[in-house]
């Protein structure tokens, strides 16, 4: 079928539905209506017949173009979800793992040798106790904590001390430093060191299946017997 046969077929069909509509007692009726209107109706009518018309038309691209924002929205709210998805997973693979924190005991037998390393007069040393609850962490996140009680240090060993202690383990970390000055000599301090032992789960062992044994051959190519000395 060319194009002048669509034509001619298009154009027919048109005229065959406007009869149609002319011959509708609805459209009469309307007809009548509109005939016995006074002039400034007629007017009023046709033109906003025509505005009608117009928005009906107009609201067909308009659909497409509110179709097609919605979704253009939508892609662009799930990419930089996917972005910020994408990012959190690369900065969580950065993160070194953490190790479990060791026992109390272990953790104050490693604070004893520190400080024995440090060469402090034994007036110096108060003594470690143990500690269950820390202000800045929760209880459920801690193993328990270490409290140390030192006098009369120099400003060079509270430093020195307190670095040693918040580098025990990457899984201790020192929650509080109190430092008053010596009562009988204020050239001195008086410390409280506060480590808190984190509750680092530990990593999830994964099941292997066990290799199945190999079957053994005799020099000859031949399946060695149970019991064979071959």
């Amino acid at each position: 079928m060319n194009l002048d046969d669509l034509k001619d077929r298009v154009s027919t069909e048109l005229r065959a539905t406007w009869d149609r509509i002319q011959e509708s007692a609805a459209y009469n009726q309307m007809r009548d209506r509109y005939e016995n209107m006074t002039p400034s109706m007629q007017k009023l009518t046709f033109y906003g017949s025509i505005a009608v018309g117009v928005l009906i038309v107009l609201s067909i691209p308009y659909g497409y173009f509110s179709g097609s924002s919605d979704a253009v929205g939508e892609f662009e709210g799930k990419r930089m979800t996917i972005r910020e998805l994408l990012k959190v997973s690369r900065e969580a693979s950065e993160v070194p793992a953490i190790p479990q924190a060791p026992s109390i005991d272990s953790l104050r037998s490693t604070v004893d040798s520190m400080i024995h390393s440090a060469n402090l007069l034994p007036e110096q040393i108060k003594g470690t106790q143990s500690t269950t609850s820390s202000a800045m962490i929760p209880t459920n996140l801690s193993e328990g904590g270490l409290q140390i009680t030192l006098a009369k240090l120099n400003l060079r060993q509270v430093v020195d001390l307190g670095y040693k202690f918040s580098n025990i383990s990457p899984s201790v970390k020192m929650s509080d430093m109190t430092m008053t000055a010596n009562r009988e000599d204020n050239r001195y301090f008086d410390v409280v060191y506060k480590l808190v032992a984190l509750a680092v789960p530990a990593a999830p062992v994964i099941a292997t299946e066990p290799e199945a044994p190999k079957k053994g051959f005799s020099r000859g190519g031949r399946k060695a017997a149970p019991g064979s000395d071959e």
